[in-house]
C-alpha cells in the first residue's frame, strides 16, 4: 500500500510532500521589522509592552525515535536483506524497479491488480522502499500516540502488507515489547504477510525479546476474526479501495467506519492513517465522523470532538501534518535518490479514535457545609477550560511584519498570530504542535478575510470574557 505522496520528482529539486500552500501576504523577515528604524506597523507591541511568555504545549503529533528505534530504522535494510536475499544484479536493478513500481501505484492505480505485492520483484521493492518510508513515519507517530495496551490483548492490523504497522509499533514503543500481545495481520497476499512475518521476527530478534504472536489471515476486510480486539488499525489501506469516483465517499466512510468497529471491543481504540494529500485527509475526516456515530470519539489528532474545521473538501484546507526527513535513514535517502523519488519532506493524515470508557461512578454530592476553595477553582477551571490548538499549517507571512499558523480547536479554525518574539516562537512551531491558550471570548474574535479563520493574537491577548466580568467594579 503505497502513500500517495510518492511522486517522481520536480524539477529541479525533490517534490515535498504534502507541503501546504504558502500564505504569502507581506514580505518578512525572521517575524520582525528590518533594521533601520522601520515604523512599526500591523499591531506590533509598542515599546515597554509586556513580554511575551510561549503557551504551554502539550503532546505534538511527531517525535524523533529513541536511540534503540534510530537504530532499527537505520539498518532495516540490511536486516531485509537477511529475511529476502538480492544477488548483485538485483541490487543494481533495484532503484528501477522502484521507480517501474512507483509509477505503476501513481499514474496507472486504475489498472493495478489486487494481489499485485504476490510478485516478488515488485513485493521486495515495496519492501525496501515504500515500506521502509512509512517505518519512518509510523515510528515518528507511535512515539507520541496514547497507544495503550495490557498483556493477553489481541490486536488487528487490517491490509497489513508486509506487517508495517506492527513492525512500527515494535521499534517505537520498547515498553510495550515485554507483553505478550496477539495481532491479525489480514491481507489479500499471502506473499506479503509471509515477507512481513519473517521480518517481525528478525527485527525482534535484535532487540533480544520475545516477539508477538503473529496471526497471518488472507482476506480483505469484513473477513471474520475469531475474536474481537483491544486495537484495530490500517495504515494507507483505503486510499486503494475508493478508486470509483462514482461510489459515495460519504457512504464508503460509513460503511468502512462500521466494519472496523465490527470488529473492536467497546473500549477498543481504532487508528486510520492515509498519505497526507487532500483526497485522503478528506476521506479521513469522514471517517474521524463515521467512527463517532458508532461510539469512537477522536483522542488524536483532534483536541476536541467538534465538526472538524478541515474537511479537506474542494477548496477548503485539509488536515495532514508534515516533518523533516534530514534525519531519516542516509541509506533511504540515498536509494530514494537513485530511484529518482527523493524527498525533503514526509506527510500523513489520521485518525485516532477510542470507544467508551467504563462507567465512572458519579462523585457523592456534599449536602451541608460551604465549598473549599480549592474545590471551586477545580469547578470553575472545568467550565473555563484552556483553549488546545493543534497546529496544521507551516508559518505563513501576514502583513505588519507577523507571523501565522492555522489550527484546529474545538471552536473551529483558528489562525494564531504574533508579532516579534511571538513571530519567532510561532516560526519554530512545528507541524503537529499543539498550543494550550487563555480560552477567548468568541464573540470578540475577528475573523481572516482571506481563510474566514478564528483570529488569536498571541502577542494581544485579552482575558477571558467571565474573567472580564469578574474584574468590572460592583455596582452601587
Amino acid at each position: 500500500r503505497p502513500d500517495r505522496d510518492e511522486r517522481s520528482p520536480r524539477a529541479g529539486g525533490a517534490p515535498r510532500a504534502g507541503r501546504p500552500d504558502r500564505d504569502e501576504r507581506a514580505p518578512r523577515t525572521g517575524g520582525a521589522p528590518p533594521a533601520g528604524g522601520a515604523p512599526r506597523a500591523g499591531g506590533a507591541p509598542r515599546a515597554g509592552g509586556r513580554p511575551f511568555t510561549p503557551p504551554k504545549e502539550c503532546t505534538p503529533v511527531f517525535a524523533a525515535p529513541g536511540k534503540d528505534a534510530q537504530k532499527l530504522l537505520d539498518r532495516f535494510f540490511d536486516l531485509s536483506l537477511d529475511v529476502l536475499p538480492l544477488d548483485s544484479r538485483k541490487l543494481q536493478q533495484l532503484p528501477n524497479d522502484i521507480k517501474e513500481l512507483s509509477h505503476e501505484l501513481t499514474d496507472e492505480r486504475s489498472e493495478r491488480r489486487k494481489g499485485y505485492m504476490n510478485d516478488p520483484a515488485t513485493l521486495s521493492a515495496y519492501i525496501r522502499y515504500y515500506q521502509w518510508w512509512n517505518l519512518v513515519r509510523l515510528v515518528k507517530l507511535f512515539s507520541t500516540l496514547p497507544v495503550t495496551l495490557k498483556a493477553g490483548d489481541t490486536l488487528a492490523d487490517l491490509g497489513s502488507g508486509p506487517l508495517t504497522l506492527p513492525i512500527a509499533l515494535w521499534i517505537a514503543r520498547p515498553d510495550l515489547r515485554e507483553l505478550p500481545l496477539t495481532w491479525y495481520c489480514v491481507d489479500l497476499s499471502s506473499g506479503a504477510l509471509s515477507a512481513g512475518e519473517e521480518l517481525f521476527l528478525k527485527i525482534a530478534a535484535e532487540t533480544g525479546c520475545e516477539p508477538w504472536t503473529i496471526v497471518r489471515v488472507k482476506g480483505a476486510m469484513g473477513v471474520p476474526l475469531r475474536k474481537k480486539v483491544s486495537f484495530v488499525a490500517s495504515a494507507n489501506m483505503f486510499n486503494e479501495m475508493y478508486l470509483d469516483d462514482s461510489v459515495s465517499v460519504f457512504d464508503f466512510a460509513d460503511s468502512q467506519a462500521r466494519d472496523l468497529a465490527s470488529y473492536a471491543l467497546p473500549d477498543a481504540s481504532i487508528l486510520v492513517v492515509e498519505p497526507g494529500i487532500p483526497r485522503t485527509a478528506n476521506f479521513v475526516s469522514l471517517m474521524r465522523r463515521a467512527l463517532m456515530k458508532e461510539g469512537f470519539a477522536p483522542a488524536a489528532p483532534c483536541p476536541h470532538e467538534e465538526r472538524c474545521p478541515f474537511p479537506g473538501e474542494r477548496g477548503k484546507k485539509w488536515c495532514h501534518f508534515v516533518f523533516d526527513t534530514a534525519s531519516a535513514p542516509e541509506g533511504l535517502k540515498k536509494l530514494s535518490e537513485q530511484a529518482g523519488l527523493a524527498k525533503d519532506r514526509a506527510a500523513l493524515s489520521f485518525v485516532f479514535s477510542r470507544g467508551a470508557e467504563a462507567a465512572v461512578q458519579p462523585v457523592e454530592e456534599k449536602t451541608s457545609g460551604a465549598e473549599d476553595s480549592l474545590s471551586m477553582l477545580s469547578r470553575m477551571s472545568e467550565m473555563y477550560p484552556p483553549l488546545r490548538v493543534r497546529i496544521i499549517s507551516d508559518p505563513i507571512r501576514l502583513p505588519g511584519y507577523r507571523t501565522g499558523l492555522y489550527g484546529c480547536s474545538d471552536i473551529g479554525m483558528v489562525l494564531v498570530s504574533g508579532g516579534y518574539e511571538a513571530a519567532k516562537y510561532l516560526e519554530q512551531c512545528a507541524s503537529g504542535s499543539c498550543l494550550e491558550l487563555p480560552r477567548p471570548n468568541r464573540k470578540e474574535l475577528d475573523r481572516d478575510p482571506k481563510s474566514g479563520a478564528l483570529l488569536i493574537e498571541l502577542d494581544r491577548s485579552k482575558p477571558p470574557a467571565r474573567q472580564e466580568r469578574q474584574d468590572r467594579p460592583e455596582r452601587r
